[in-house]
């Protein structure tokens, strides 16, 4: 667990995303109640979606739109959602519209996203300001 929390701080500064707001969207795909239970697991996999893919790995990428990716190797899981969580801050105002982008897709996000995306982003927005006070070399070590 260590490995994977410095892998997304780190991989989040080097493409320049804010390492919290990834932190705390990968926590929230992998949550269980709280950031003490909740593990952030590489070998991760969703149940099927109703399109037949599945989400995937530490940042849990469906595997319909990310199917050349090696989804559990954990470093290349996380630099390609951090990829795009970069890539949809260029296209949305706020990071909650990140959010909820993220778990319904930029397109569904602008049309009406449903009810669970919209609970999603809430979510992540409650861990982000939640992580602020942690101590994330204590939190590596401790998971």
């Amino acid at each position: 667990m260590a490995t994977i929390i410095a892998l997304i701080l780190s991989i989040s500064m080097e493409l320049g995303v804010p390492p919290k707001f990834v932190l705390a969207i990968a926590y929230a795909e992998h949550w269980n109640g709280s950031i003490e239970e909740t593990i952030i697991r590489a070998d991760r996999r969703s149940p099927i979606n109703s399109n037949g893919s599945r989400d995937l790995g530490v940042m849990q990428l469906n595997s319909k739109y990310y199917c050349h990716v090696n989804w559990w190797d954990a470093e290349v899981n996380i630099r390609t959602g951090v990829q795009h969580i970069k890539w949809l801050m260029e296209h949305c105002a706020t990071y909650w519209e990140v959010a909820v982008a993220y778990n319904c897709g930029l397109d569904r996000s602008r049309g009406g996203p449903p009810k669970t995306s919209l609970n999603y982003a809430s979510n992540v927005m409650d861990i982000w300001h939640e992580l602020e006070g942690y101590d994330y070399v204590n939190l590596a070590i401790r998971k």
